[in-house]
C-alpha cells in the first residue's frame, strides 16, 4: 500500500485490492448467511408462538368448561340433598301414619 503524495490517497497495489475485495466478499456472504439463518429463526419461533396461543386458547376454553361442569355438578348436590331431604320427610309422615292406624 502506498500513499499518493498529491492528494493524501491511499493506493493499493492489485495483490492488496483483490485481497480486499475477497475478504469483503466473504464478510458480505457469510452476513447474508447469517441474515438467511436469522430469517429461518424468526420465521420458527413465529410458528411456535403461533402453536403456543392456540394451545393455551385451547387451555383456556377447557378451563371454562371445567368451571361451567363444576358449577353444574355443585348445582346437582344441591338439588340431591334437597330431594333427599323431602323423601326423608315423606317417608317419617308415612310412618307417623302407619304408626297412627296400627294403634
Amino acid at each position: 500500500m502506498k500513499k499518493n503524495q498529491q492528494n493524501d490517497q491511499l493506493v493499493l497495489d492489485g495483490t492488496e485490492e483483490s485481497e480486499m475485495l475477497t475478504r469483503l466478499t466473504e464478510r458480505v456472504e457469510r452476513a447474508i448467511q447469517l441474515i438467511g439463518q436469522l430469517r429461518r429463526e424468526r420465521d420458527d419461533l413465529q410458528a411456535r408462538v403461533t402453536g403456543f396461543e392456540s394451545s393455551m386458547k385451547d387451555s383456556e376454553q377447557a378451563a371454562s368448561r371445567l368451571g361451567d361442569l363444576e358449577t353444574e355438578n355443585e348445582q346437582f348436590k344441591t338439588e340431591r340433598s334437597e330431594i333427599r331431604s323431602r323423601i326423608e320427610k315423606v317417608l317419617t309422615t308415612l310412618e307417623q301414619l302407619e304408626t297412627a292406624e296400627a294403634e
